[in-house]
């Protein structure tokens, strides 16, 4: 009998596949993919926090970079040599996903991996995956639950309002569930979805909610800066038992 979701059976087992996006040509920190995060190449993180979690049947890094190649393969993974085209400034992380399950395609689901989020941990990756069977879902999405009240100003009249509260009310943080925000950490895509729509989110859709502290992901200096500090206390160190 096909889930909920409609697209595997619930009781066939089901290949799930780790794929970590890591272009050679970033623009805002070069090659930050693989420059050192507290004595470790970036990507080693989320490599090594994907394999722990013995969710994966396979862990891929998709480059067009030979020493990205190299670092990956170091840190355990396998490494995709992803079309030019999906590779480029302007390319969709979905282009590098269409492109893997063209090539790739011995698999039933699709977990998109992203590097900037160095502080998942193998029971964040755990948790999503149980969670994503059991709700016989087709896609997954990871977020943040955060207190911020969120504004914005009118282009044509420079008036400034709020998107989320009410100011003349102005709830507690105690009193109120506060925002569920993307954090862009990873995603869960059943193949079938993918093939049928070249997005990573669709159909049925669950939240997976991560702690607070996962909300910073690695674009722009200042996110380094802060990032270092934050995964000495929550990155996960395959060294040590967890």
């Amino acid at each position: 009998m096909a889930g909920a979701g409609g697209d595997v059976e619930a009781s066939a087992p089901r290949r799930i596949v780790a794929l970590i996006p890591a272009r050679g040509g970033s623009v805002s920190i070069p090659l930050k993919n693989i420059k050192e995060l507290d004595g470790r190449p970036l990507i080693d993180w989320t490599i090594q926090a994907a394999l722990a979690s013995d969710c994966f049947t396979d862990v891929y890094v998709s480059t067009d970079h030979e020493g990205i190649a190299a670092v990956a393969e170091k840190s355990g993974a396998r490494v995709h040599w992803r079309d030019p085209e999906t590779a480029t400034s302007t390319a969709s992380t979905e282009l590098a996903m269409v492109d893997f399950a063209k090539k790739q395609p011995d698999f039933d689901i699709l977990c998109l991996v992203q590097a900037t989020s160095p502080l998942t941990t193998p029971q964040h990756f755990q948790e999503a995956v149980a969670l994503f069977n059991q709700s016989s879902a087709d896609t997954l999405v990871t977020a943040v639950r955060a207190h911020r009240f969120i504004w914005r100003v009118d282009p044509n009249t420079g008036e400034a309002q709020a998107k989320n509260y009410n100011p003349e009310k102005r709830p507690r943080r105690q009193d109120w569930d506060g925002e569920l925000i993307e954090n862009g950490a990873f995603y869960l895509t059943s193949k079938s979805l993918l093939d049928r729509t070249s997005c990573r989110l669709g159909g049925k859709m669950v939240l997976y909610e991560m702690p607070e502290h996962t909300l910073t992901e690695l674009d722009s200096p200042v996110d380094w800066a802060i990032m270092e500090g934050l995964r000495k206390q929550h990155g996960y160190n395959p060294s040590k038992k967890e």
